[in-house]
Protein backbone atom coordinates (compact mmCIF):
# COMPACT_ATOMS: atom_id res chain seq x y z
CA UNK A 1 0.00 0.00 0.00
CA UNK A 2 1.47 3.37 -0.84
CA UNK A 3 0.38 6.62 0.90
CA UNK A 4 1.41 9.78 -0.65
CA UNK A 5 1.51 13.27 1.21
CA UNK A 6 2.85 16.70 -0.65
CA UNK A 7 2.62 19.45 1.87
CA UNK A 8 1.77 22.30 -0.04
CA UNK A 9 1.06 25.44 1.48
CA UNK A 10 -1.98 26.41 -1.16
CA UNK A 11 -3.91 23.30 -0.40
CA UNK A 12 -3.68 24.38 3.23
CA UNK A 13 -4.93 27.56 2.06
CA UNK A 14 -7.68 25.55 -0.02
CA UNK A 15 -8.62 24.25 3.05
CA UNK A 16 -9.00 27.61 5.30
CA UNK A 17 -10.72 29.40 2.65
CA UNK A 18 -13.52 26.37 1.42
CA UNK A 19 -14.54 26.41 4.74
CA UNK A 20 -17.27 28.05 6.08
CA UNK A 21 -19.04 28.81 2.44
CA UNK A 22 -22.53 28.58 2.37
CA UNK A 23 -25.67 28.40 -0.16
CA UNK A 24 -27.52 31.13 1.08
CA UNK A 25 -31.38 30.58 1.28
CA UNK A 26 -34.40 33.23 1.07
CA UNK A 27 -37.42 32.11 2.02
CA UNK A 28 -40.69 34.10 -0.06
CA UNK A 29 -44.84 33.87 -0.06
CA UNK A 30 -46.14 30.98 1.03
CA UNK A 31 -49.91 30.86 -0.42
CA UNK A 32 -52.51 28.14 0.02
CA UNK A 33 -55.58 26.72 -1.67
CA UNK A 34 -58.75 28.80 -0.53
CA UNK A 35 -60.14 25.75 2.09
CA UNK A 36 -56.76 26.03 3.91
CA UNK A 37 -56.29 28.43 6.77
CA UNK A 38 -53.99 30.70 7.13
CA UNK A 39 -52.12 29.25 10.40
CA UNK A 40 -51.55 25.79 8.60
CA UNK A 41 -49.78 27.96 5.81
CA UNK A 42 -47.79 29.73 8.55
CA UNK A 43 -46.79 26.64 10.00
CA UNK A 44 -46.16 24.64 7.19
CA UNK A 45 -43.56 27.66 6.18
CA UNK A 46 -42.27 27.40 9.80
CA UNK A 47 -41.46 24.39 10.36
CA UNK A 48 -39.88 24.49 6.56
CA UNK A 49 -37.57 27.41 7.56
CA UNK A 50 -36.63 25.17 10.97
CA UNK A 51 -35.58 22.22 8.81
CA UNK A 52 -33.79 24.26 6.51
CA UNK A 53 -32.11 26.08 9.32
CA UNK A 54 -30.86 23.12 10.79
CA UNK A 55 -28.72 22.10 7.89
CA UNK A 56 -25.53 23.55 8.32
CA UNK A 57 -23.97 24.32 4.79
CA UNK A 58 -27.47 26.35 4.15
CA UNK A 59 -27.85 30.00 5.57
CA UNK A 60 -31.34 31.75 6.12
CA UNK A 61 -31.65 34.91 4.89
CA UNK A 62 -34.76 36.87 5.74
CA UNK A 63 -35.95 38.19 2.39
CA UNK A 64 -39.51 38.30 0.43
CA UNK A 65 -37.57 39.04 -2.88
CA UNK A 66 -34.47 37.00 -2.49
CA UNK A 67 -32.31 39.98 -2.35
CA UNK A 68 -28.84 38.57 -1.01
CA UNK A 69 -29.59 35.33 -1.33
CA UNK A 70 -28.48 32.02 -3.97
CA UNK A 71 -31.83 30.69 -4.02
CA UNK A 72 -35.38 31.71 -3.37
CA UNK A 73 -37.72 29.23 -2.13
CA UNK A 74 -42.02 29.93 -2.62
CA UNK A 75 -44.43 27.76 -0.82
CA UNK A 76 -48.05 26.61 -1.98
CA UNK A 77 -50.03 24.17 0.70
CA UNK A 78 -52.33 22.27 -1.64
CA UNK A 79 -54.41 20.38 1.13
CA UNK A 80 -55.08 19.81 3.89
CA UNK A 81 -57.55 17.29 5.78
CA UNK A 82 -58.67 16.26 8.96
CA UNK A 83 -61.12 12.99 9.40
CA UNK A 84 -62.48 11.69 11.94
CA UNK A 85 -62.89 7.72 12.40
CA UNK A 86 -65.23 5.60 14.34
CA UNK A 87 -63.88 2.25 14.62
CA UNK A 88 -65.84 -1.16 15.06
CA UNK A 89 -65.10 -1.18 19.18
CA UNK A 90 -66.29 2.52 19.51
CA UNK A 91 -63.21 4.26 19.55
CA UNK A 92 -62.43 7.69 18.04
CA UNK A 93 -59.42 8.10 15.95
CA UNK A 94 -58.61 11.24 14.15
CA UNK A 95 -56.70 11.12 10.80
CA UNK A 96 -54.71 14.47 9.08
CA UNK A 97 -53.15 14.80 5.59
CA UNK A 98 -51.28 17.09 3.98
CA UNK A 99 -49.60 17.81 0.93
CA UNK A 100 -47.53 21.32 -0.27
CA UNK A 101 -44.80 22.13 -2.76
CA UNK A 102 -41.64 24.53 -2.83
CA UNK A 103 -40.64 26.51 -5.68
CA UNK A 104 -37.03 27.09 -5.69
CA UNK A 105 -35.22 29.75 -7.79
CA UNK A 106 -32.27 29.86 -8.65
CA UNK A 107 -31.22 33.60 -8.31
CA UNK A 108 -28.41 33.51 -10.40
CA UNK A 109 -29.36 31.85 -13.86
CA UNK A 110 -33.09 31.87 -13.26
CA UNK A 111 -33.55 28.06 -13.53
CA UNK A 112 -36.58 26.55 -11.18
CA UNK A 113 -37.51 23.02 -9.71
CA UNK A 114 -39.93 22.41 -8.26
CA UNK A 115 -41.20 19.70 -5.58
CA UNK A 116 -44.39 17.99 -4.24
CA UNK A 117 -44.30 16.38 -0.61
CA UNK A 118 -47.62 14.50 0.25
CA UNK A 119 -48.61 13.51 3.67
CA UNK A 120 -51.54 10.76 3.10
CA UNK A 121 -50.05 7.50 2.71
CA UNK A 122 -50.35 7.95 -1.44
CA UNK A 123 -46.90 7.16 -2.33
CA UNK A 124 -46.57 3.57 -1.74
CA UNK A 125 -45.28 1.03 1.11
CA UNK A 126 -43.14 2.65 2.69
CA UNK A 127 -44.21 6.59 2.51
CA UNK A 128 -46.63 6.14 5.17
CA UNK A 129 -46.84 9.74 6.50
CA UNK A 130 -49.78 10.81 7.92
CA UNK A 131 -51.12 11.45 10.98
CA UNK A 132 -53.06 9.45 12.91
CA UNK A 133 -53.82 9.20 16.77
CA UNK A 134 -56.84 9.26 19.20
CA UNK A 135 -56.04 12.55 20.06
CA UNK A 136 -57.16 15.19 17.27
CA UNK A 137 -54.01 17.78 18.18
CA UNK A 138 -51.58 14.70 17.68
CA UNK A 139 -52.50 13.60 14.59
CA UNK A 140 -52.30 17.44 13.57
CA UNK A 141 -49.21 17.84 14.77
CA UNK A 142 -47.93 14.35 13.39
CA UNK A 143 -47.96 16.07 9.63
CA UNK A 144 -46.18 19.14 10.30
CA UNK A 145 -43.77 16.76 12.43
CA UNK A 146 -42.63 15.33 9.33
CA UNK A 147 -41.55 18.29 7.55
CA UNK A 148 -38.39 19.24 9.01
CA UNK A 149 -37.46 15.90 8.29
CA UNK A 150 -37.85 16.04 4.83
CA UNK A 151 -35.94 19.17 4.61
CA UNK A 152 -32.69 17.59 5.20
CA UNK A 153 -33.41 15.03 2.56
CA UNK A 154 -35.00 17.93 0.17
CA UNK A 155 -31.71 20.36 1.11
CA UNK A 156 -29.15 17.02 -0.08
CA UNK A 157 -31.09 17.00 -3.30
CA UNK A 158 -31.41 21.15 -4.17
CA UNK A 159 -28.53 22.37 -2.46
CA UNK A 160 -25.74 19.29 -2.55
CA UNK A 161 -22.82 19.68 -0.18
CA UNK A 162 -19.78 19.74 -2.37
CA UNK A 163 -15.82 19.95 -1.89
CA UNK A 164 -12.64 18.99 -3.05
CA UNK A 165 -10.76 15.72 -2.90
CA UNK A 166 -7.27 16.67 -0.79
CA UNK A 167 -4.65 15.92 -3.58
CA UNK A 168 -1.91 16.05 -0.96
CA UNK A 169 -2.43 13.32 1.19
CA UNK A 170 -4.23 9.85 -0.14
CA UNK A 171 -3.26 6.55 -0.38
CA UNK A 172 -3.28 3.96 -2.99
CA UNK A 173 -3.06 0.07 -3.28
CA UNK A 174 -0.10 -2.09 -5.19
CA UNK A 175 -2.58 -1.76 -8.49
CA UNK A 176 -2.35 2.00 -8.10
CA UNK A 177 -6.26 2.19 -6.92
CA UNK A 178 -7.31 5.08 -4.73
CA UNK A 179 -8.60 3.51 -1.32
CA UNK A 180 -8.45 6.34 1.37
CA UNK A 181 -8.28 10.43 1.03
CA UNK A 182 -9.55 13.25 2.38
CA UNK A 183 -11.61 15.41 1.69
CA UNK A 184 -12.49 19.38 2.32
CA UNK A 185 -15.83 19.03 4.32
CA UNK A 186 -15.75 17.94 7.93
CA UNK A 187 -18.33 18.77 10.92
CA UNK A 188 -19.10 22.68 10.24
CA UNK A 189 -20.46 21.17 7.28
CA UNK A 190 -22.81 18.36 8.91
CA UNK A 191 -20.41 15.89 7.45
CA UNK A 192 -20.43 12.67 9.98
CA UNK A 193 -19.57 9.07 9.60
CA UNK A 194 -22.68 8.14 7.65
CA UNK A 195 -21.69 10.75 5.50
CA UNK A 196 -21.15 9.50 1.79
CA UNK A 197 -20.16 11.29 -1.64
CA UNK A 198 -20.01 10.93 -5.21
CA UNK A 199 -16.53 12.28 -6.90
CA UNK A 200 -16.57 14.81 -10.30
CA UNK A 201 -13.75 14.52 -12.24
CA UNK A 202 -13.56 17.74 -14.46
CA UNK A 203 -12.04 18.49 -18.15
CA UNK A 204 -11.77 21.45 -20.34
CA UNK A 205 -13.41 21.06 -23.62
CA UNK A 206 -13.12 23.82 -26.21
CA UNK A 207 -12.80 26.35 -23.30
CA UNK A 208 -15.21 25.16 -21.18
CA UNK A 209 -14.88 22.97 -18.06
CA UNK A 210 -17.01 19.51 -17.76
CA UNK A 211 -17.66 17.32 -15.33
CA UNK A 212 -18.10 13.64 -15.66
CA UNK A 213 -19.84 10.89 -12.70
CA UNK A 214 -16.72 8.77 -11.52
CA UNK A 215 -17.63 5.54 -10.73
CA UNK A 216 -16.38 5.47 -7.14
CA UNK A 217 -17.99 6.12 -3.56
CA UNK A 218 -16.59 8.28 -0.55
CA UNK A 219 -17.64 6.48 2.80
CA UNK A 220 -16.60 9.11 5.93
CA UNK A 221 -15.33 6.61 8.38
CA UNK A 222 -13.71 9.70 10.61
CA UNK A 223 -14.50 13.36 10.94
CA UNK A 224 -11.11 14.63 11.31
CA UNK A 225 -11.70 18.36 11.70
CA UNK A 226 -14.40 21.28 10.75
CA UNK A 227 -13.23 21.05 7.49
CA UNK A 228 -11.86 17.56 6.67
CA UNK A 229 -13.06 14.26 6.39
CA UNK A 230 -11.15 10.91 6.10
CA UNK A 231 -13.05 8.71 3.88
CA UNK A 232 -12.79 5.24 2.57
CA UNK A 233 -12.71 4.70 -1.48
CA UNK A 234 -14.93 2.02 -3.22
CA UNK A 235 -15.77 1.63 -6.87
CA UNK A 236 -13.98 0.21 -10.08
CA UNK A 237 -12.89 3.82 -10.83
CA UNK A 238 -10.35 3.79 -7.91
CA UNK A 239 -7.27 4.40 -10.24
CA UNK A 240 -9.03 7.04 -12.76
CA UNK A 241 -9.46 9.34 -9.84
CA UNK A 242 -5.98 8.56 -8.12
CA UNK A 243 -4.36 9.44 -11.58
CA UNK A 244 -6.36 13.09 -11.61
CA UNK A 245 -5.22 13.94 -8.27
CA UNK A 246 -1.68 12.99 -9.22
CA UNK A 247 -1.93 14.77 -12.57
CA UNK A 248 -3.69 18.21 -10.17
CA UNK A 249 -0.72 17.85 -7.65
CA UNK A 250 1.79 17.95 -10.07
CA UNK A 251 0.31 21.17 -11.83
CA UNK A 252 -2.94 22.35 -10.72
CA UNK A 253 -2.48 25.29 -13.58
CA UNK A 254 -2.98 22.14 -16.18
CA UNK A 255 -5.48 19.82 -14.30
CA UNK A 256 -8.71 20.77 -12.38
CA UNK A 257 -9.16 19.20 -8.36
CA UNK A 258 -11.56 16.25 -7.91
CA UNK A 259 -14.61 17.33 -7.09
CA UNK A 260 -16.98 15.56 -4.38
CA UNK A 261 -20.71 15.96 -4.03
CA UNK A 262 -22.48 14.41 -0.93
CA UNK A 263 -25.01 11.62 -1.78
CA UNK A 264 -28.93 12.13 -0.25
CA UNK A 265 -29.90 10.27 2.21
CA UNK A 266 -32.40 7.38 1.55
CA UNK A 267 -36.01 8.50 2.68
CA UNK A 268 -37.44 5.48 4.40
CA UNK A 269 -40.71 6.83 4.75
CA UNK A 270 -43.26 6.91 7.85
CA UNK A 271 -42.37 4.23 9.96
CA UNK A 272 -38.77 4.10 9.89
Amino acid sequence: MKKIFIFAAATLMSLSTMAGKKTVIAIGEFESVSAVSHTVEEKVQQNVISGLSAVNHLQMLESQDGLGADYLINGNVLSYNVTRIIKEDGSVWWKTTMSYSLDVTNLKDGTKVSKTFKYDGSDGLLNVKYGYSQDENASNEAVFNYIPKDMKIFAAETFPLSGQVVESDYTLDKKGKLTQCYITLGSEDGVSEKSKFEVLLGKVVAGRTTTSKAEVTLQVVEVVAGDLARCKVTGKDAATVAAALEAYAADPNAALPVQVKMIPPKDLGGWF
